[in-house]
């Protein structure tokens, strides 16, 4: 794995991504019967946390391509997610007023609480989405568990950048380097970007493209799902927008956006297929250097780029966590 952070580097934004997964899990939950969400406390003078739960109350009411997302393959039954995950695909829990060396006893000590609650009602008990900061913690609460890779979290620090060329001049030239070409690219094509609200319109403008690119990635998802899903954001935490990529006045590409405090979230991406356009370079300018600019026009200090198709997101500078998929007690 590639992973840039370590297992004691625990940050103030990876604090700050894992008290998100954490209240987008519990919206989530609220509008899916399928879920239901639990969390589990602790607190005491080392300080104050709390760890969410998600429960899949039958594994076979979720879809191949869900299953296989969330890493649960030809499991069946009743499932606990323990740090929960299905939200941004990354735990969460939340450990305030505690100090940063026993920070990992007080996650194991509620990774225990919520084991031992999870097994007397699931069938099965796992965590799909551990980062590295993490999973020491957990391996102290289940020893046993079987951990397998599952993907690199990808974040780019964008800091106090006045603007896009400010933030290129700060990065080594090799990064720098990637990011001068797709601008390169992009102008010679006449891209451009604008930032625009979940609109009826502009929702079944984007939907066909989003289900287009499942479709790539063996995922059959249909334009009516994608539409549904893309709606039920507006009901989940922060300000949800699309950063639209535009060729000749029309739209070509969406990537669905959100504004939480000083972070900026890319994560689904939808494109038209023009052929008389270079696919990988509208997908560079659509999923990268487009969610850049806005981000930095909307004053964010990080933008977070998720799990997956991390090779681009690292060579042009991102922060890669290791996550990993961990079945906390395993079958005998």
């Amino acid at each position: 794995m590639v992973s840039n952070l370590f297992p004691d580097d625990v940050t103030r934004s990876v604090m700050a991504r894992n008290a998100l997964a954490m209240t987008d899990d519990k919206a989530l939950c609220a509008l899916d019967v399928r879920l239901d969400y639990f969390e589990v406390q602790n607190r005491s003078r080392r300080g104050h946390g709390r760890l969410p739960v998600v429960l899949i109350k039958q594994v076979e009411s979720l879809n191949d391509d869900y299953r296989r997302y969330l890493g649960l393959g030809s499991r069946t039954g009743s499932v606990a997610l323990v740090g929960g995950g299905p939200a941004r695909l990354r735990s969460g829990s939340s450990l305030v007023g505690v100090a940063h060396e026993g920070r990992r006893e007080l996650l194991a000590t509620l990774v225990t609480a919520a084991i031992d609650r999870a097994a007397q009602t699931t069938d099965v008990v796992l965590s799909p989405f551990l980062t590295a900061t993490d999973l020491p913690a957990y391996l102290d609460a289940a020893p046993g568990a079987v951990v397998r890779e599952h993907g690199v979290w990808c974040t780019l620090e964008i800091g106090e950048a006045s603007d896009v060329a400010d933030f290129f001049r700060r990065l080594p030239a090799r990064r720098r380097r990637h990011w001068n070409r797709d601008a390169r690219e992009a102008e010679e094509l006449g891209l451009e970007h604008d930032v625009v609200p979940f609109s009826d319109e502009v929702v079944a403008e984007a939907a066909a493209g989003i289900a287009d690119v499942s479709r790539r990635n063996d995922m059959n998802e249909s334009v009516d799902i994608v539409r549904w899903r893309i709606n039920n954001y507006r009901r989940r935490p922060g300000k949800h927008f699309f950063v639209r990529t535009r060729w000749q006045g029309r739209p070509i590409a969406h990537m669905l956006c959100r504004m939480f405090d000083d972070a900026m979230d890319a994560h689904t991406i939808g494109i038209s297929d023009i052929p008389e356009l270079d696919r990988p370079v509208v997908y560079h300018f659509a999923c990268m250097l487009g969610p850049l600019r806005a981000a930095v026009e909307q004053g964010a200090r990080r933008l977070e780029l998720g799990i997956g198709h991390e090779s681009p997101k690292l060579r042009r500078g991102c922060t890669g966590e290791d996550v990993y998929f961990a079945d906390l007690i395993p079958a005998a």
